[in-house]
Formats: structure tokens, C-alpha cells, sequence
């Protein structure tokens, strides 16, 4: 959070650029690079992108939502260092013990449930699983978004197998898979290390039964949202990027803050959709933004099948040969000038007076007083991005 208050301040330090012909100085703070801020984030998803598009494969993509029950929301968000990462494999063994024709689920004997494993593809697709906490209202609602090849290697290694036009594995089998794989996944973690359960609001004396819940959840239906079929690669990468690193809530749906109140623009799921208004008390906002701050050091990104780390480099060169395919050119990282560009500043770094290119005369730190001073803006101010010092203005230290 104080990295996200000192963005685009004097604190973090400044650019100085500097006009050859008439000395004008123009000041570009340095951002915070944060995950939760508005605005580094999004430049920070920008880049991922980039760097994801080069390693895709050129075949038809497939997302899915793996969703929990809201009886899990509260067991996973105190227990989050340890059910996690639980949550991830479940995901990855859910997929790849059908493909790779290996079921788990038990009693399940009869001849429609063999012919239904029966038909799914004995392959290794590529599986990229993004971990989303929030809804649109900023509460705790964990769920994963799945990009997965629609297809894979053959176990054999000789050919690409294509999956069904539809979806890559059934449905059905697919929330029995994952309802199991989390459930055991789940008790197996609890045995091991007893899970920190709150107490219930109803009766402060009793906590949350981790057992009682999990043999309840047991009894229900899990559903799999199968979304649409991605074409292309880079609507496949436009898809993780949406649901991955993007930040918690964008600049543009904070309407208003006053009396201590944040007034903010949402849509609700449960009016089909619609834009919704929702205000908070201040303090509530930003703990509901808070309590979706990662761990330190967690990934929310992870790879599996043919994109695992370990496997990736060897598994995509045998994919692109068999799939006839030359990797992509890796894409120039983002610059400040051209993310100015992309919001149609079409000449960031010319001179307002003379037209003239500038270019980069000094790198400033320092005592965020003195540097106000010496700009003279504010220590606590957000620089804006059209900050010029005309020549008469610039002390001669400077």
C-alpha cells in the first residue's frame, strides 16, 4: 500500500529530459511497479502478454472456470499459504489424469462412465492456470481461469492429436474429477497439519468443521464453465492476461470518495450483467482490496502438461515440428514512450515550444521535500504526465 501511495511521486525519483534547443525539462516520475496499483498493473499485464504470445502455439485454444463452493471461501482465504497451492494441482490432475487416461473417480463402474473415459483423447495438452480471488464487487470469491490447447501430443511422441470440436474433455467428467482431487486434496493437507478455522458467528464457543463441510460439498454437483473456443494464440494470451495479472479494480470504476465513503462501479452477475453502484465506508474498500494481495513470492500463474517449466522448452520445439511451426519473435519490451503512444500522445518526448526531440539529461533522487521544491510541486503530489520546467524556471543546480 505504500508503494501504490508513492507512485508517480517525487518519492520513488524522476526522469529529466531535456530540450537541446530552448532547455525545456520535462519530468517523468517513476511508478511503484506495483501489482495492486490501477496503473502499473495494467502495464505490467501488457508486458506478460508480450512475453506469453512468443511461447504459444499457433492451434485452437479452450477456457474454462473451475469454480468452489461458497462453503470453501472462508477455509481457503485463512489457510491461503496452504490450500492454494492444493487448488492449483487439483486443477492440473483433474485435466491430465483424463487425457492421460488415468480417472480417479470412485464407484464409478458402470459401462456409460467407461465409454464416456473411453472417448477422451489419450494426449499432453498445454494447460495455463490463472488464480482470480475477486468478483467484480471486490469480495473473496476464488475461482481459476484454465487456457488449455485444444489438442496435445501423443503419448508416443509421433503426432498432434486434435480434440473434440467441442470441448477437449467431457464435462461431467471433468467437475467429478476436480470435486475429488480438491476434496482429498484438502483432507490430505488438514491431516497432515491441522487448517486454522475461524469461529462461527452464530456461536462464538464452536469453529468451522473442516470434515462436516467437506463430506456436505461431497453430496453436491461442482459445475465447469466451458467458455468459448479460442481461435488464435492471441486471443488465447488476451484471455490469461484478463484474468491474471490485471489489478484488483481499474481507475475508471472508482466514481467518487467523499465523507469517508468510496463510490465504485461494478457489474451484478445477478441482474444479468448490468452496472451496478456500490458504496463502501473507506476503510472497508481498501481491506476488501487488501485481502486480495498475494503471499510474497506466489505465483499466480502457473503451467502444466506441455507449458510446465521443466518440460517446456523440449515439449514446445516437439510440438512445432510436429505441428510444422516456427516460433514467434519475441516482441520488444514496453517503454514509457510507447505506452504513451498507445493512448494517442502521439510525440511524448517533443518539445512543446520547438518541436524538437528531448532527450535524457539527468536521473534525480533524493529528499522528497527538496525535490519538491526544486520542481516545485508538492512532496505528496501525483506528477502529472505534461510536468514542463521552462529554461527561466531551472535553478542552476539543477
Amino acid at each position: 500500500m505504500r508503494k501504490v501511495l508513492m507512485c508517480r511521486t517525487i518519492a520513488l525519483g524522476v526522469h529529466l529530459f531535456r530540450c537541446s534547443s530552448c532547455s525545456t525539462i520535462r519530468v517523468i516520475p517513476h511508478s511503484c511497479k506495483s501489482a495492486l496499483c490501477a496503473s502499473c498493473g495494467t502495464a505490467r499485464t501488457e508486458q506478460w502478454c508480450r512475453e506469453l504470445l512468443s511461447e504459444m502455439l499457433d492451434v485452437n485454444y479452450r477456457h474454462l472456470v473451475f469454480t468452489l463452493p461458497w462453503q470453501l471461501r472462508l477455509v481457503i482465504q485463512d489457510n491461503r499459504c496452504v490450500l492454494l497451492p492444493v487448488l492449483f494441482r487439483a486443477v492440473a490432475d483433474s485435466i491430465l489424469s483424463l487425457t492421460l487416461g488415468n480417472p480417479t473417480p470412485k464407484g464409478r463402474n458402470s459401462r456409460r462412465w467407461r465409454e464416456r473415459c473411453r472417448r477422451v483423447p489419450r494426449m499432453t495438452p498445454g494447460i495455463l492456470v490463472a488464480l482470480h480471488s475477486f468478483g467484480s464487487d471486490l469480495k473473496w470469491n476464488v475461482h481459476f481461469h484454465v487456457v488449455i490447447t485444444g489438442g496435445g501430443i501423443r503419448h508416443d511422441g509421433k503426432r498432434w492429436v486434435y480434440g473434440p470440436p467441442r470441448y477437449l474433455v467431457p464435462a461431467p467428467l471433468l467437475g467429478l474429477e476436480w470435486k475429488l482431487n480438491v476434496i482429498e486434496g484438502i483432507r490430505a493437507a488438514h491431516s497432515k497439519s491441522p487448517l486454522y478455522c475461524r469461529p462461527l458467528r452464530s456461536d462464538p464457543t464452536r469453529r468451522f468443521d473442516v470434515d462436516e463441510c467437506l463430506g456436505f460439498i461431497r453430496r453436491e454437483k461442482w459445475h465447469i464453465r466451458l467458455g468459448p473456443s479460442l481461435q488464435q494464440a492471441d486471443g488465447a494470451v488476451k484471455y490469461a492476461c484478463r484474468y491474471s495479472k490485471r489489478p484488483v479494480i481499474a481507475e475508471g470504476r472508482i466514481l467518487k470518495y467523499e465523507k469517508g465513503f468510496v463510490s465504485f462501479l461494478y457489474k451484478d452477475h445477478y441482474k444479468g450483467g448490468k452496472n451496478s453502484y456500490k458504496k463502501l465506508p473507506v476503510l472497508t474498500f481498501i481491506d476488501r482490496l487488501v485481502q486480495h494481495l498475494p503471499p510474497r513470492y506466489f505465483h499466480q500463474v502457473r503451467y502444466y502438461g506441455l507449458f510446465a517449466s521443466a518440460v517446456r522448452a523440449k515439449s514446445l520445439q516437439k510440438a512445432r515440428l510436429l505441428l510444422e511451426q516456427r516460433k514467434r519473435r519475441r516482441l520488444p519490451p514496453l517503454t514509457w514512450e510507447s505506452r504513451r503512444k498507445a493512448v494517442g500522445d502521439t510525440k511524448p518526448l517533443s518539445c512543446p515550444h520547438c518541436k524538437t526531440e528531448m532527450t535524457a539529461w539527468s536521473l534525480l533522487f533524493g529528499e522528497a521535500i527538496a525535490m519538491a521544491m526544486l520542481l516545485g510541486v508538492k512532496a505528496g503530489e501525483t506528477i502529472p504526465p505534461n510536468l514542463y520546467i521552462g529554461p527561466k524556471v531551472v535553478p542552476k543546480r539543477l
